[in-house]
């Protein structure tokens, strides 16, 4: 995949988001569906990415944990918050990165391989972030928020499959994103216009960000990899929308 072919498919995740977001009750238990999906597809492409030298464990590892993440903020008892779940699955990704060395029959580039995963197993989990963003904000009502910041990162990565170079198709796809999350916040929610734009700022530069770190990589361009390439700016806004959730009153 080149460019041109990997954001549109960050771009139509982020827009699966948005629609799981709208669709009620059940909308928690679809956006752990796709964010199942995202933790599958980081886990494929993830050791090709980074070039690791064990890919087989590797993929088991980041891949397993973001579904498990997904699976403990939906099935974790009460007296478990689903953010001490993520906190708990985290660590166990890092006690398993570790495992997965200290089982492998070679032993080169043992740093390489360990902190990679482990940057992986982070990648991940953190995706759950959207589930925790999406229950609460159908509990309080405003699930526009979580539509909103995924239209604009679907917005972002939709613009930077633009022919264009590097810096001017940043800033652009920055800005459109940040208009796109601005409208459907202010609209949906009623946010007030400058906030809706902080955030949509916000979402636009982060999902752009970790786009152009992990298109940065050597073998970024080829089919596997650009599988991470797409699903890893998804994965990590969801940080994004679960602050704005909590934050906003």
């Amino acid at each position: 995949m080149t460019v041109p072919e990997r954001a549109p498919l960050g771009a139509a995740l982020a827009l699966l988001l948005a629609v799981v977001s709208l669709t009620g009750p059940l909308s928690p238990l679809l956006m752990a569906a796709s964010v199942a999906l995202l933790a599958l597809l980081i886990g494929i492409a993830w050791p090709e990415l980074l070039e690791l030298p064990s890919p087989g464990g590797t993929r088991v590892v980041v891949a397993g944990i973001g579904i498990l993440g997904a699976l403990v903020t939906v099935l974790a008892p009460e007296r478990i918050t689903p953010i001490t779940g993520v906190v708990m699955v985290c660590a166990t990704g890092v006690f398993a990165a570790f495992v997965h060395e200290m089982v492998r029959p070679e032993r080169r580039d043992l740093t390489a391989s360990l902190t990679g995963t482990v940057a992986g197993v982070f990648v991940a989990a953190i995706a759950a972030c959207w589930i925790i963003a999406q229950s609460a904000a159908v509990a309080a009502g405003s699930t526009g928020v979580v539509t909103s910041i995924a239209a604009g990162l679907a917005a972002t990565l939709l613009v930077n499959s633009a022919p264009l170079p590097s810096l001017p198709r940043f800033v652009l796809s920055a800005l459109i994103g940040a208009g796109v999350t601005m409208a459907l916040a202010a609209t949906l929610v009623g946010l007030w216009p400058a906030l809706a734009a902080g955030i949509g700022l916000v979402t636009a530069i982060g999902g752009g960000c970790a786009h152009l770190l992990t298109g940065s990589s050597l073998v970024a361009k080829e089919p596997v990899p650009s599988l991470a390439v797409a699903a890893v700016p998804v994965a990590t806004v969801g940080v994004v929308a679960h602050l704005v959730v909590v934050l906003l009153p």
